[in-house]
Order: C-alpha cells, then sequence, then structure tokens
C-alpha cells in the first residue's frame, strides 16, 4: 500500500519535544500562579467563594500559611514522582506534566475571573 503525501511528510518530520526542565518550571510557574490568585482572592473576599471544599476546610484549620505549605508539598510530591518515573515511563512523565500544568493554569484563570467579576 502506497503512503499518501500527508503520511509521508508526517514520518519523515521529526517530532518537537519541549525539554523536560522546561516542563517542569511551566508546572511549578502554574501552580505558583493558582495559589498566588488564591492567596489574593482569600485577603480580598475570604474564604467563602472557594469552590474547593477541601481548601477551604484547610484554610480554616491551618490559616492561609498551612495551606500554602500543604500547596507547595503538594507541587514537591508531584514533582518527585515525575521525575523519578521520568526515566523508566516517559510517557507518564509528559502526560503527568501537561495535566498538572492545566490543572494550575485553570485554577489561576478561575481565580482571576472571580477576582476581575467580583
Amino acid at each position: 500500500m502506497q503512503q499518501t503525501t500527508v503520511e509521508a511528510t508526517a514520518l519523515a518530520e521529526p517530532r518537537r519535544r519541549v525539554h523536560p526542565k522546561t516542563m517542569l518550571a511551566l508546572l511549578v510557574f502554574a501552580q505558583l500562579a493558582d495559589a498566588a490568585t488564591f492567596a489574593l482572592w482569600v485577603w480580598r473576599h475570604g474564604v467563602n467563594g472557594e469552590s474547593n471544599a477541601f481548601a477551604v476546610v484547610a484554610y480554616e484549620q491551618l490559616g492561609m500559611e498551612g495551606l500554602l505549605i500543604l500547596k507547595g508539598t503538594a507541587i514537591l510530591m508531584v514533582l518527585a514522582v515525575l521525575v523519578l518515573g521520568a526515566s523508566r515511563y516517559r510517557r507518564m512523565f509528559h502526560m503527568g506534566a501537561a495535566t498538572a500544568t492545566s490543572i494550575g493554569l485553570l485554577g489561576m484563570l478561575a481565580n482571576v475571573s472571580a477576582l476581575l467579576l467580583a
């Protein structure tokens, strides 16, 4: 069976890859941006507007410092799992880093939109 031009071009071109350190830096940036915008929201409006029940309970029990320590610990745990599994499970690394980055960006965007609309 003969390949089409599109298939031949797709097979001939190497895939562009994002460097793993860049992916990890983006993950940390997105998660810290989420934490910073959350802290700004709580400072301005209180924790009542937060939709994440876990964050509300953690804030009520530990305060903002405790919540940020939990967030930092979670970031470090995700980074550790991704880095430890990267050499053996390359696809898991890329999918995990992309997912964690997306979650952080989504949280940041939700916080920013809530701040702008409130």
